[in-house]
């Protein structure tokens, strides 16, 4: 499609930019119905533990208290997720820290948790396993009774014994990442509504409102048109906010008291109790010729997805896929296992498997690099995809790789323009440089399309009926653009409603880098129908034949040259009570003829997103503090559809993967208590944004995306943490393989390298 446009690529300031920047903007925790009472959830204290017993008896006698729920109360379904293993509360044993077991609502939040302190839960504790690798040892404590090997991934192609035999080396190497939290603004809030009619209307701040809604009529034994979920602002998901447990549990709170209730998450019940980035650990065994081209690679990933599965397939399916990253090797084979254990579950989160995967593999490249003596840009330049190239799962990787080699060659002269740079004085400075690659779409085998209306208004304005929520990324606001390009308006008269499940048609789960592609080729043909609607409606008002008629720009133009706004017949078509009213549509594509059809549901994907990040680094080795002063984001996200939310994009991405690089970690603590609260989880600050942080944007299109355009959202994290750790080992010679890199863990390292190498001085003489 063609890039000449008048809307796309503007740096067109967002409609809801001044209500979130004054606080006039309504999050579910803003809104104040009449009569709302308040619910407060009974969490488990223990890892693993049998309910003995549960006593209500004295929280019912608190004031205020109009309910104390049980599992055994829930009328429907009591379990849900993509693999339904997940209680909406505790059924005879607690799985981790933090589920819930008793759901106490009461007139407001203080009657609430005076209530819930005073529930007399028994149980019988019992042993636990934390990590993943000994969930699999004969005889841990079972998480699920079927066991606990959740599920696995191998991904095989070529001959890895042949690949390994000619190799000139061959080296493995284990690689460590820890449990994220998404750590987004807004804590899980719901409110929800019981109507006499035997409706419920729940909001919820959510990426899968369609998918809440039916898992809300499950565990109410309704029919999904009786459940209505609506979404205010939403202040950030990352992943995070793709587990409906909360709307669920107010949801059965609303039903069962036939009133209106909240609740809102505390900081140290989303810690424990909602979806984390998984921690994984990746051994890597690699086969190279001594010019460095990598001809064999045997991955094992073990990926702990806590108690419950949650999207720990799913996470584990697409790390599978990323553990080769942007390379062209012969002879791969990965093995993935999704482990259950006694641990807060973890799911989908930004880059879904794909940083940890690149952490593993891009360390890698620079430590083989290191042992042939090559270039970090050279060993990855003889090694990158090109068009046309078989990845490890058959796919035939197309056009959407034309900007891989371009994105290293910017990347290359990066790295040698901050090598010039001088560290402060007591500081040592160093360069390291990372690729990325992330998949598009949900994958092949899974329904992947989404769906919208649009609607031409009385005044000639158009009104986006979207049929997903905006979760604070600016999705509403590229809709609008595209859809003002397509129609030649400006975009200022395209607007958007808000969302409600009752109103809207389905638009899928908003994850997977996909909206982009998916809303906007929907709005592209969505406007293509607008136009002929609008066409017939001028037509028959006017008696002129349609095949004559055409539209440009908001106006019609007549047979006789004269042209008309577009207002002059969607205020008749609305004045007669037929709105011009259209559905867009638009599905990922996954042609059977192309795409490998061995693999389990959900692989292979077709279409990938690539980037790369160049960082400098100041490390004080005495104190092992790291200090990122240069950061260099090269992407390419096809066409950019709004060039200030596109930066914004990639800088949050690279503030994100500095957390997972340097600060992060949902740890143990001594007292067998999981990190839940900002004092001891850090995150990065605004003092610790690179000074020099460096935004470039490649645009090479995607040739069947909305005006070329791909994805952005998941990739500005993945590369941020390995060009990190490799700008640490350049600048002190000590490479960090579990992350995060603590001053604790750097010191360590660095005492160790010295001995070393005093040790091997020593020898000399």
């Amino acid at each position: 499609m063609t890039t000449n446009t008048s809307v796309i690529g503007k740096p067109e300031i967002r409609k809801d930019a001044a209500f979130k920047a004054t606080g006039k903007a309504q999050y579910t925790a803003d809104l104040q119905p009449e009569h709302a009472a308040y619910a407060v959830l009974v969490r488990s204290p223990h890892h693993h533990a049998d309910i003995l017993s549960i006593d209500k008896t004295l929280a019912l006698q608190q004031p205020g208290v109009i309910a104390v729920i049980t599992a055994e109360d829930i009328p429907g379904l009591k379990t849900f997720g993509l693999i339904p293993d997940q209680p909406a509360l505790a059924i005879n044993v607690v799985r981790h820290i933090g589920e819930p077991v008793v759901l106490v609502v009461a007139a407001d939040k203080a009657s609430a948790q005076s209530a819930a302190s005073k529930v007399v839960v028994e149980y019988k504790k019992l042993n636990a396993v934390l990590d993943p690798i000994e969930a699999l040892i004969d005889p841990s404590p079972l998480v699920h009774p079927a066991g606990n090997l959740l599920a696995q991934f191998n991904v095989e192609s070529g001959d890895l014994d042949s690949g390994f035999s000619k190799a000139d080396i061959v080296f493995e190497e284990t690689f460590t990442t820890q449990r994220v939290a998404p750590a987004y603004m807004e804590m899980e809030t719901s409110l929800a509504s019981y109507h006499p009619d035997g409706t419920i209307s729940v909001w919820v701040s959510s990426q899968e409102p369609f998918i809440d809604r039916a898992r809300i009529a499950a565990a109410l034994n309704l029919e999904v048109e009786k459940v209505h979920v609506l979404s205010t602002v939403i202040g950030g998901a990352f992943g995070g906010k793709e587990d409906s447990s909360l709307a669920i549990i107010t949801a059965i709170a609303a039903w069962i008291t036939k009133g209106t209730v909240r609740m809102v998450n505390n900081r140290s019940e989303s810690f424990v109790a909602h979806p984390k980035r998984h921690p994984v650990k990746i051994h890597l065994k690699i086969g190279a010729m001594n010019d460095g081209t990598i001809i064999a690679l045997d991955g094992k990933v073990w990926l702990n997805t806590g108690a419950y599965a949650s999207y720990g397939p799913a996470v584990g399916s697409l790390l599978t896929e990323m553990v080769a990253g942007p390379y062209n090797i012969p002879n791969v084979t990965i093995e993935t296992k999704v482990i259950y254990t006694h641990t807060p579950y973890s799911g989908a989160m930004r880059g879904f498997g794909s940083p940890q995967a690149h952490f593993a593999i891009e360390s890698a490249m620079d430590m083989l690099a290191e042992r042939l003596n090559i270039d970090a840009v050279e060993i990855r330049r003889k090694n990158i995809l090109q068009t046309g190239d078989t990845l490890p799962t058959r796919v035939h990787l197309n056009e959407t790789a034309l900007g891989l080699e371009p994105i290293l060659q910017h990347a290359s002269a990066a790295v040698a323009r901050l090598r010039k740079v001088k560290a402060k004085p007591g500081k040592h400075s160093g360069v390291g440089l990372a690729l990325a690659m992330q998949s598009m779409g949900l994958g092949n085998g899974i329904p992947d399309n989404s769906n919208h209306r649009l609607e031409w208004l009385p005044d000639g304005r158009v009104l986006i009926h979207l049929g997903v929520p905006d979760l604070g990324q600016g999705l509403v606001t590229v809709a609008e653009q595209i859809t003002a390009e397509a129609l030649g308006l400006p975009f200022e008269q395209v607007v958007s409603s808000p969302f409600n499940t009752h109103t809207v048609l389905n638009g899928g789960v908003v994850c997977a880098s996909r909206m982009t592609y998916l809303v906007g080729n929907a709005m592209i043909a969505g406007a293509k129908h607008l136009i002929q609607e609008l066409i017939d409606q001028a037509a028959t008002l006017l008696n002129q034949p349609k095949d004559q008629i055409t539209y440009a720009c908001g106006r019609i133009t007549l047979p006789d040259g004269n042209t008309l706004s577009a207002s002059e017949f969607t205020s008749r078509a609305a004045e007669q009570g037929n709105p011009i009213l259209v559905e867009a549509s638009a599905c990922f594509p996954y042609p059977e003829a192309t795409t490998p059809q061995h693999l389990p549901i959900g692989l292979p994907h077709v279409k990938f997103l690539f980037g790369a990040q160049v960082a400098r680094v100041e490390v004080d080795a005495e104190l092992g503090i790291v200090e990122v002063t240069d950061l260099v984001a090269i992407h390419d996200p096809g066409k950019v559809i709004n060039r200030l939310g596109a930066e914004g994009q990639i800088e949050g991405g690279v503030v994100m993967g500095i957390g997972y690089a340097l600060y992060e970690d949902m740890s143990l603590k001594s007292n067998d208590q999981w990190i839940n609260c900002f004092t001891e989880y850090l995150l990065p600050t605004s003092l610790d944004v690179p000074i020099n942080l460096e935004v470039q944007m490649l645009e090479y299109p995607e040739g069947d995306g909305p005006y070329g355009a791909k994805g952005l959202a998941e990739i500005c994290t993945v590369p941020t943490a390995p060009a990190i750790t490799n700008a640490v080992y350049n600048a002190i010679g000590v490479r960090v393989k579990d992350l995060p890199i603590t001053p604790e863990k750097l010191y360590q390292a660095s005492q160790t390298h010295i001995g070393n190498h005093q040790d091997t001085t020593e020898s000399k003489r």
